[in-house]
């Protein structure tokens, strides 16, 4: 086996193309244009609307900053307290996920002669294989494959522990930021649903006052809005925990190649409680919080305790994903 590698190491040395990945420390590279630029600039759009039309339509109105003490309802002020700090909290989270996020660097395979063409490589250092039993590379980059990582066209990277890019953050979901990229999704989910159930009451307050149109149909297109987007996101959240759940990023599920076996057990399942903690970081109680990533490198993966299982084969073309 051992000279089976060196043999292939020799064969890769003498392939002279240019190296398109960098280190850890540099940005993926992709250019900049209205198609990149327009998915975060919509999501931070439509989240400035939904906050500005709750806030001055619903907070305000509750808060009461204006009207005189004999005039104050202070049961309407509670409320409008209570709602003012929930949603607030809530939107200041998820920003603080959106940039983390979008400028956390997901993770890229590490300069170093493990991984490049050229040098003998230890045939151990990662478990996924071609059906030829080849290493798995990557013809952009001219580095052999960690596990789980993959190449994306629109970074020009390999990207470690790849989950997929995603445009409306305009940055891929990898080991580093696969945390901020769930607390988002967490985050914006429960902003919908606390806008949603809390404007509801001002919205059938808003039929039996007398008010303008506009401000009654505003009001209308903030809980509809939320509505939608909170049952969206529900869906979307469900997905992801039951990936999170059963060891798997989104392009090991769709593509079902590092599935083992049966096809039902995942070689990177360690355990609901192991599981959370690869995505969510080794201690529970900065879990909800947009710090403490998970603990690791992203270049190589614990085995499941108690568990034999074969590595996972993937086709003699690796597909490459955007």
């Amino acid at each position: 086996l051992g000279s089976t590698f060196a043999a292939e190491s020799a064969a890769d040395s003498r392939r002279l193309l240019p190296t398109t990945c960098r280190g850890d420390d540099m940005p993926p590279i992709f250019e900049l244009s209205v198609a990149n630029l327009l998915p975060p600039a919509t999501l931070l759009t439509l989240v400035s609307g939904i906050w500005s039309l709750y806030f001055f339509l619903h907070l305000l109105p509750l808060l009461q900053l204006n009207t005189p003490l004999a005039h104050y309802d202070h049961e309407m002020g509670r409320r409008g307290w209570r709602h003012f700090v929930v949603s607030q909290v809530l939107t200041a989270l998820l920003l603080v996920s959106f940039f983390r996020a979008s400028l956390t660097m997901p993770g890229d395979v590490p300069e170093g002669e493990s991984w490049r063409f050229g040098t003998f490589k230890d045939p151990n250092i990662t478990q996924e294989m071609k059906f030829s039993g080849e290493r798995r590379r990557c013809k952009h980059c001219l580095i052999y494959k960690p596990d789980r990582c993959h190449h994306c066209r629109i970074c020009k990277s390999c990207i470690l522990k790849m989950d997929h890019h995603c445009p409306w953050i305009m940055n891929c979901i990898g080991f580093r930021n696969h945390k901020y990229f769930f607390l988002l999704i967490i985050y914006s989910m429960l902003c919908c649903a606390f806008i949603g159930v809390t404007v509801i009451g001002t919205v059938l307050e808003s039929l039996e006052q007398e008010m303008p149109v506009c401000q009654r149909f505003l009001l209308l297109l903030c809980f509809s809005t939320s509505s939608i987007m909170g049952g969206l996101l529900v869906v979307f959240a469900a997905f992801h925990v039951m990936l999170m759940l059963r060891g798997l990023t989104t392009i090991e599920f769709c593509e079902k190649m590092s599935i083992v076996t049966s096809g039902k057990s995942s070689k990177y399942d360690m355990g609901a409680y192991r599981n959370i903690t690869a995505v969510f970081g080794p201690r529970p109680y900065l879990w909800l919080l947009p710090v403490d990533p998970p603990a690791g490198d992203g270049l190589r993966f614990a085995k499941p305790r108690g568990r034999s299982l074969a590595a996972p084969r993937y086709l003699p073309h690796d597909p490459e994903w955007t």
